[in-house]
């Protein structure tokens, strides 16, 4: 008897729960579509890992509530699950501060506009910006001056170092024109100086005290 009723009561609580639908955060976990690709050196023959994924939802919705990502050793990344709808992906470098936005944009105001299905997937792949090198030298009146620190700015792009041999080389700007500015200690006084970078070459540029 006890038997009966037990096995009638486990039959109708599986009614009841068939009768309701599903939490909303399980429904929407089985919904939504993937974004996922890969990031690659400007001549695509090197993954880049390490890059944090930024996503821009066209709905207005936070980032932080949005999953979040970075590349790993073979350059690839993958979002998921994102909600149905249309997105901007960017690449931000942490070690320089640098952006990339897909596809090849230097803002995220230019970028392309994904967009993504439930259950689809989206393939964005993407490679760095061509890039050069600059080496910085630096001198007074009575000659070159070995130990400077100096930074290389151009649009929305920023290179420093310091060094104390005379010569700073610094890697991996993108093409165009850089303000060059340069300190060291007991030097005031220093003028600017303007520097061309062109991809695949090596500039340089003397920075002298007025």
């Amino acid at each position: 008897m006890h038997r009966s009723r037990f096995i009638a009561f486990v039959l109708a609580l599986l009614a009841i729960l068939a009768v309701f639908p599903a939490p909303a955060h399980a429904a929407a976990a089985a919904g939504g579509g993937v974004i996922e690709g890969t990031l690659t050196t400007a001549d695509g023959s090197t993954p880049v890992a390490g890059a944090r994924l930024q996503v821009k939802a066209y709905s207005g919705t936070p980032g932080y509530l949005l999953p979040q990502a970075v590349t790993d050793e073979s350059g690839h990344y993958r979002l998921e699950p994102l909600p149905a709808g249309r997105y901007r992906i960017g690449f931000y470098f942490p070690e320089t501060g640098d952006e990339l936005w897909a596809p090849h944009k230097t803002r995220e105001s230019a970028a392309t506009w994904y967009t993504v299905t439930d259950g689809g997937t989206t393939v964005v792949n993407d490679s760095l910006f061509p890039t050069g090198d600059l080496d910085v030298t630096f001198e007074n009146a009575d000659g070159p001056i070995a130990a400077f620190c100096a930074d290389a700015s151009g649009d929305y792009f920023l290179r420093s170092g310091c060094t104390t041999t005379g010569t700073l080389n610094l890697t991996g700007l993108r093409s165009g024109t850089y303000v060059v500015l340069v300190w060291a200690e007991g030097e005031t006084a220093v003028s600017p100086a303007w520097a061309t970078i062109t991809t695949g070459a090596l500039t340089a540029v003397t920075v002298t005290q007025r």
